[in-house]
């Protein structure tokens, strides 16, 4: 006759040892894993408003390394290495750029009659701080162009030319945190995501 019960075995200990080691190695190291592909950023200026303000805080992805033009990403300052940037890449290695009044050119002249790229992000409410044309600009290969949203108030490629990929260091996908200059909790931008 059985009576239900099993016998505690070694094999049963060493599952359930096995088990608690798997499960405190995991809360270890997920932590490290996600620092390794995730980090904040602060936004201490208004180059890329209206899209990220001053005080917005930004959760990078340091994977991503596919870029298109449209996206946005964080790099190493070309002019101080100990500074990062967040600007919009608006023109691809291989392409050759011209920047005239309001109007981004890809592959053409304004002259020509082409049409400019196509902008909805560009904002053109500050005062205009410098002369912002330049081209036409050859983009090299591995490089791309990258401009400012606040287009009058950014510097970007126009100042120091396009910026090679292996300084992006990755992509803005989402303000975790938000307030204004005097601290206030700016609510409805937490949680947005990064276009």
């Amino acid at each position: 006759m059985t009576t239900g019960v099993v016998p505690s075995s070694r094999s049963g200990r060493l599952f359930w040892i096995a088990v608690m080691l798997g499960t405190i190695t995991l809360a270890l190291a997920l932590p490290l894993a996600v620092r390794h592909r995730f980090e904040g950023a602060w936004i201490p200026s208004t180059s890329m408003a209206p899209t990220l303000l001053v005080g917005d805080y930004v959760l990078m992805d340091k994977g991503a390394h596919w870029w298109s033009r449209g996206d946005l990403v964080i790099f190493t300052d070309p002019s101080d290495a100990s500074e990062t940037l967040v600007k919009r890449i608006v023109g691809l290695g291989g392409e050759e750029i011209v920047v005239q009044g309001q109007g981004v050119y890809i592959n053409c002249e304004p002259a020509d009659g082409c049409p400019p790229l196509a902008e909805p992000y560009a904002d053109f409410s500050d005062e205009v701080r410098a002369d912002r044309e330049v081209g036409p600009v050859q983009i090299p290969p591995g490089a791309v162009f990258v401009m400012a949203d606040n287009r009058n108030a950014g510097e970007d490629s126009r100042h120091w030319g396009p910026v090679a990929q292996t300084q992006i260091i990755g992509r803005p996908v989402w303000i975790y945190w938000s307030s204004d200059a005097d601290g206030h909790p700016r609510w409805s931008r937490i949680g947005l995501r990064v276009r």
